[in-house]
């Protein structure tokens, strides 16, 4: 009986250790304290292109339950905080020197009954002055000696890196991208029709593959020449491409893709022979003959009635090139998007792994490239080639500014 209850005894110091580690001694009714930004996931990824001088990430103190007094919390970079988390995570960053930050106030107070202290700013600046792709650590913690901490996320970790990888993508989730100027007559819906030869190309990583939908609609024509995941009683989650009334490839499993993972997709058409590829992160996944167009493709259709409305051109409304949608909403492309690519030319596979991830708006054949990298722009995604057919966002547009796509031909 004695050994029982020593073993007891052990069990509940342990416990206890383990409860003062994570709450610092606090009692089961005190409200603690932690900062949202670290709520979630501690770690916060502060990635920026080469262009980009500054960025800021905001953040408040939270109480996890009102308390009959006034509570002030302070705010600062915890600079013992480094090798914890390196040995943590077997990294070695450094910590990011105080010439690229500033904290917009060290103090936030919280009143008595209320959660929620004002916002504070971390602003970074000076980004352009650090090396690529070396990532600093700036941990910046929250204390009082009002109330006890919730020790587990009293501490975030912003990773700083200024990256050659893409770093800015747009969420279409519920959203799609139009082309305006491609159902209208002109040179610049010109550039889109009479094509010999067609490669896409985007950069996607998928949120939800909606069971409710069996298609998520990734770029091109409904019932013409469009790249989208799954089809009726086709795997939900393998890339097929329309191509007229034949769809391309066969149905395998093996060839399915994941949620939350970033895909380079590209899909390759020459109208003369009919040959068409699909490649995943720059390899080659399916290639065969798809003879269906005759000696051209015609992407910007609505330009073509626009110019002959009485003639023969004359086709319905759903003959319009989207990034993420087709015949209409119900078939979504649920998750963030970036690089997307109109070729006149069939890219070789090399060309393809090559420039997964960048390409000279100037490269011939380039019809259109949006980069997805200009949250400025609102609503509108810029048309880097210079031919003018910007992208328009169905509804607002949500961007993701601190991404990272891992660039596979350079590991």
């Amino acid at each position: 009986m004695k050994r029982i209850l020593l073993l007891t005894a052990c069990f509940a110091a342990l416990l206890t250790a383990c409860d003062r580690n994570e709450y610092e001694e606090k009692t089961p009714n005190d409200a603690a304290l932690y900062l949202d930004a670290a709520a979630e996931r501690p770690d916060v990824n502060v990635f920026f292109k080469r262009t980009v001088e500054t960025q800021r990430r905001k953040l408040s103190a939270v109480l996890s339950g009102p308390v009959g007094h006034d509570v002030t919390a302070s705010l600062a970079v915890d600079v013992s905080k480094v090798d914890l988390y390196n040995a943590r995570h077997g990294t070695d960053y450094k910590l990011l020197d105080p010439a690229h930050y500033d904290l917009s106030a060290t103090s936030l107070p919280i009143a008595a009954g209320d959660v929620t202290s004002p916002e504070a700013d971390v602003d970074f600046k000076g980004l352009t002055e650090l090396p690529l792709d070396v990532t600093y650590l700036l941990p910046v913690s929250v204390t009082s000696g009002d109330v006890s901490l919730l020790g587990g996320s009293a501490t975030v970790w912003y990773l700083v890196k200024q990256t050659s990888a893409v770093t800015t993508a747009a969420s279409l989730t519920d959203n799609w991208i139009t082309f305006p100027t491609l159902d209208k007559a002109g040179p610049q819906s010109d550039l889109f029709n009479g094509l010999k030869a067609v490669t896409y190309e985007m950069i996607v990583r998928i949120s939800s593959f909606d069971k409710a939908a069996s298609i998520s609609s990734v770029m091109g024509v409904e019932q013409y020449l469009l790249l989208r995941f799954g089809d009726t009683g086709f795997p939900r989650q393998q890339l097929q491409v329309q191509a007229g009334g034949n769809k391309f490839p066969d149905s395998d499993d093996v060839k399915s893709l994941e949620t939350g993972e970033w895909y380079h997709l590209a899909m390759t058409y020459d109208a003369l022979v009919g040959s068409m590829c699909i490649y995943v992160n720059g390899q080659l996944q399916s290639e065969g003959t798809v003879k269906w167009s005759g000696e051209s493709v015609n992407l910007a259709m609505r330009a073509l009635f626009d110019a002959d409305p009485e003639g023969s051109a004359s086709m319905a409304e759903a003959y319009q090139f989207f990034i993420g949608r087709s015949y209409d909403d119900k078939r979504p492309l649920q998750g963030d998007v970036a690089e997307a690519r109109v070729w006149s030319k069939v890219r070789t596979a090399k060309e393809i792994w090559d420039n997964m991830y960048d390409v000279d708006p100037q490269s011939d054949g380039l019809l259109g490239y949006w980069k997805f990298d200009t949250p400025e722009d609102g609503d509108v995604v810029k048309d880097v080639t210079g031919h003018g057919n910007d992208g328009v966002a169905a509804k607002p547009l949500k961007w993701n500014t601190s991404v990272e796509v891992p660039q596979l031909n350079k590991e």
